[in-house]
């Protein structure tokens, strides 16, 4: 059997299509189609980013009136009552949804990232539209950031999917899909390419910044054409006093390190909550939120509104203490005990109520709004790691690069507090950890486990059948590199002028002897090929190789067929400079 392969079959049409279908479905890897996908993916992305803000803001808008966010206007029986319902019909949401489709949000888009290939299953992405709404429409106690990130980079990979892209590219435009839904939902589009390759790539690469920039910048516009300006956290001015202000600085870093790993192991514990089932665990997580919101009714949602109010009109610190705590307690309760929802928001207002006591209680002559504006930025990088990003929330918000020598000091201490003086990882890293699930965090490993066999696979190889003897003419004629030669189900790879010879040697024989006997000294256990039902990562077959004596791998590589990666071909790309995309 001949298994010569085209990169994809010829189809008819004209010519003007099939070069748009060579641009945006073949398999070329420069720069230009991907940047394309990225504005395609902007676009695609910013469509379901303002259909899920403009059912979001109908929601609040019936609740709270023009405000929004303003649930502290509600009467106290509401403001009990809302996140029990809301628990109530998330309940009903997951008895109705199968398991599978029940993992949502950042860490969901990480594990896929890692174990799945950058495939997001469509399921997932509709309970995570209709979970956020409820979660967020009730007044939980959690962010829409996650539920972004999760449908900007589930429509993504969908189309990426479609489209046909490798694994690597996949994890590029889930990349864009995030940095699209960030910029479209809270106008940053600079804070969103950060946190894309911070926080959900975890890397930095030139080819990386051009397309997750163009989905992000043609998000931003194409939500601003439907939605009209829609800020979520309003700019100010606030800038550094003078350099006699660097000890308080350095305090409200320390402090707001301290209450990011106070955060941090608040969630652990409720991940650790003695109630396994579902029901009971959203429904305290509802019932926790209500009768803190009776006391601090300013910690029901994203909390945008008391973001805004802090960073122009500053609380005195003893108020803004207690709202720092009630935070604290329901925000740790949602996230822990599962409420579909995101992280970034209610950490942003646990950093402006530390950063706001910092600033009340701290000597010096800047504003205490600056301090309060730092101690968000500090306490968003200290939870999530993602120091660039909140360095880059900071600037976008403050309209000034003044502000930025101070959030570098305050994000740098509140980070070594975190990091390096409790050894606390990402509480992304801790949620994975809670469902049995450990990402790679060593920089060699990561990179490894990101790419993936089929980006190497050739197709351009014979295959001969031993055990029959029968050999195309092809294999002959056209002189292939590499045949695959299956002698009792088991493949081994030979040298194509090599098989020539021997072949020619076998037909000289006298009859009686078999092919496979001529190509003894070919099949030796060193020559032999693994056979995979599925794509494996770079790290795992690395791991195969010094466990085995083979000379690769066979594996299917979706319409192309089969793929073939040799040993050879895996040290030369692990050894020579270059992009896998």
């Amino acid at each position: 059997m001949l298994v010569y392969k085209a990169s994809y079959p010829a189809e008819p049409m004209s010519q003007s299509k099939s070069r748009l279908r060579r641009l945006f479905f073949g398999p070329s890897h420069s720069l230009l189609p991907l940047v394309l996908l990225g504005c395609v993916i902007g676009v695609a992305a910013g469509l379901v980013m303002a259909s899920f803000l403009t059912l979001l803001n109908m929601t609040l808008g019936w609740l709270n009136g023009a405000s929004l966010e303003d649930f502290e206007s509600l009467p106290p029986l509401w403001r009990l009552g809302l996140p029990v319902f809301g628990s109530l019909l998330l309940i009903g949401l997951y008895r109705v949804t199968p398991v599978s489709a029940q993992s949502v949000g950042l860490p969901h888009v990480l594990e896929r990232l890692q174990f799945g290939q950058g495939r997001l299953p469509a399921a997932n992405i509709a309970f995570q539209f209709v979970g956020a709404l409820i979660a967020l429409g009730s007044g939980q106690s959690i962010g829409r950031e996650g539920p972004a990130v999760h449908l900007g980079s589930g429509v993504a990979s969908l189309f990426g999917q479609y489209a046909g892209r490798p694994p690597s590219q996949l994890r590029l435009l889930i990349g864009c899909g995030t940095a699209a839904a960030i910029s479209a939902a809270f106008t940053t589009p600079l804070a969103g390419v950060l946190f894309a390759m911070e926080v959900v790539l975890m890397e930095y690469s030139l080819l990386g910044f051009a397309p997750i920039i163009a989905a992000a910048i043609t998000a931003s516009a194409f939500t601003e054409v439907l939605l009209g300006p829609h800020p979520v956290l309003e700019p100010v001015q606030l800038a550094l006093a003078g350099y006699s202000d660097i000890p308080g600085l350095l305090f409200t870093g320390i402090w707001v390190g301290l209450v990011a790993v106070l955060f941090h192991h608040l969630v652990r514990l409720f991940l650790r909550f003695p109630i396994q089932s579902k029901g009971p665990r959203l429904l305290l997580a509802g019932i926790i939120t209500g009768v803190l919101a009776l006391v601090a009714p300013q910690i029901l949602g994203s909390g945008y509104d008391t973001i805004n109010t802090t960073l122009v009109q500053p609380m005195p610190w003893l108020p803004l203490l207690l709202l720092l705590l009630a935070k604290l307690i329901a925000t740790a309760a949602a996230i822990g005990l599962g409420v579909p929802g995101g992280q970034i928001a209610p950490n942003l207002m646990l950093g402006v109520c530390a950063g706001g006591v910092a600033g009340a209680v701290v000597p010096g002559a800047s504003e205490p709004g600056l301090y309060a504006l730092l101690g968000m930025a500090a306490m968003m990088g200290a939870v999530l790691h993602a120091p660039l990003a909140a360095l880059a929330t900071v600037l976008e918000l403050s309209l000034s690069a003044e502000a930025m020598f101070p959030a570098m000091v305050v994000v740098l201490s509140a980070n070594l507090v975190c990091q390096h003086g409790f050894r606390l990882p990402s509480l992304l890293l801790t949620l994975l950890e809670a469902r049995g699930q450990v990402l790679q965090t060593h920089p060699v490993c990561t990179a490894l486990a990101q790419r993936y066999l089929s980006e190497l696979a050739c197709f351009q190889f014979a295959g001969v059948d031993a055990d029959t003897g029968e050999v195309p003419a092809g294999v002959l004629r056209q002189k292939p590199q590499w045949v695959v030669v299956w002698l009792t189900g088991q493949p081994y790879l030979v040298n194509g002028p090599r098989f020539k010879e021997m072949y020619l040697t076998w037909r000289q024989q006298p009859d009686g002897v078999s092919l496979s006997q001529t190509l003894a000294p070919l099949l030796a256990d060193r020559h032999r090929l693994i056979e995979l039902a599925e794509d494996a990562t770079l790290l795992a077959a690395i791991k195969t190789l010094q466990l085995e004596e083979t000379a690769g791998f066979l594996l299917p590589v979706g319409r192309q067929g089969l793929g073939l990666v040799t040993r050879a071909q895996l040290v030369g790309m692990l050894t020579t400079e270059g992009h896998v995309y």
